[in-house]
């Protein structure tokens, strides 16, 4: 049976002529009937594709032409099938965002790498953190607060001086960004079963917008976020350079 491959790219001019050139060789299939999504560009368009991906229940291969491209696959000249049916297969879930803002109006929101929490205004913002209804820091004084996937850890979670947690592990990250009281409190780990809960304080003083990965909310009051399980997301990488072994190389960069 062919494989029915549909390619998304991000704006960029190397980006689109790559995307035209496989449409060429591979022919663009429609998105519901594809078996793979291959994604052109950077990691953001491979977060894009991740999405398209968890509604079609495709796989999704990249292909870097963007800047770091850390979720995407180097290019290079070898049989693009050939690739795909070589390649190693990692399965992630995403987190689900369940925001209330200041007007009560409900939303949800996945995010693959993270949540996170970011002040709106030039003041601190008041975050008080429940974990599985139990409160465990009544008045965090930071920037913001984030929860990461094991996939995601090497992300925002890590240039706030978070943990890279191991791809296969049933742990989340819950990592303050910028924290000025308490000085000392630098982040938690979290059974990936856990339930956590944001409740900002002084929210109509200290205004706090959320992010899933690209969408964001603004003025929120309360966010509430779990670890969706129930939804897979298939991400393929060549064998050799597989995101086990990228997540292990990142522990030992040093500048």
């Amino acid at each position: 049976m062919t494989m029915k491959i549909h390619f998304t790219s991000s704006n960029s001019k190397e980006a689109l002529s790559l995307k035209s050139k496989y449409c060429e060789l591979y022919n663009q299939a429609n998105l519901r009937e594809a078996d793979v999504i291959v994604a052109i560009g950077g990691d953001g368009e491979m977060l894009k594709a991740l999405r398209l991906a968890i509604k079609n229940n495709s796989s999704v291969f990249g292909l870097n032409k963007g800047h770091i491209g850390f979720l995407m696959n180097k290019i290079n000249k070898t049989n693009l099938i050939k690739r795909i049916n070589k390649a190693s297969q990692l399965t992630v879930h995403p987190l689900e965002m369940e925001c209330f803002d200041h007007k009560g109006k409900k939303q949800k929101f996945l995010g693959i790498n993270e949540i996170s929490l970011f002040r709106n205004t030039n003041q601190s913002s008041i975050i008080s953190i429940s974990v599985d209804g139990v409160e465990r820091l009544r008045d965090l004084y930071c920037d913001g607060i984030l929860v990461s996937t094991p996939v995601g850890s090497t992300a925002y979670n890590y240039s706030a001086k978070g943990p890279i947690i191991p791809l296969k592990s049933d742990i989340l990250a819950l990592t303050p960004i910028s924290p000025f009281r308490p000085r000392n409190w630098q982040g938690a780990l979290l059974n990936n079963n856990s339930i956590v809960t944001f409740t900002i304080k002084n929210p109509e003083y200290r205004p706090v917008n959320a992010s899933a990965d690209s969408e964001e909310v603004k003025n929120i009051k309360k966010v509430i976020i779990k670890l969706r399980k129930d939804i897979n997301i298939k991400l393929l990488h060549d064998p050799e350079d597989n995101m086990e072994n990228r997540h292990l190389k990142e522990q030992f960069l040093i500048d």
